[in-house]
């Protein structure tokens, strides 16, 4: 009965485990970084996070002032939220861009 501890049987294990990872394509070693978006494509992105969110909140006020009868009241409540939302919606995903720094390393 062989010894489950042998060192040669986990070196074994380890090598098949990397060729299945390789072949399955899990592992990214040389790679290029495909996980960082173009200029144009975080532009974008932070337009549509503004817009959309003016539009959530424009809609939302549209509908309560429909319901409460109060025309223009929360129509522009929505607005100033809705803008709030996405410059904060903006400076998350720029915050996020950033990187790890001194103080990001701690916990909350």
């Amino acid at each position: 009965m062989e010894d489950p501890s042998r060192p040669e049987r986990d070196a074994s294990f380890e090598e098949r485990l990397r060729a299945a990872r390789a072949k399955a394509g899990l592992d990214r070693t040389g790679q290029s970084d495909k996980g960082s978006p173009s200029p144009w494509g975080l532009g974008l992105r932070a337009g549509l996070e503004v817009a959309s969110a003016l539009v959530v909140g424009v809609g939302f006020g549209l509908a309560l002032d429909w319901w409460l009868s109060t025309r223009p009241l929360f129509m522009v409540i929505g607005l100033f939220l809705g803008g709030a939302a996405g410059v904060m919606n903006v400076y998350r995903l720029m915050l996020g861009r950033r990187g790890p720094g001194p103080d990001r390393t701690r916990g909350s």
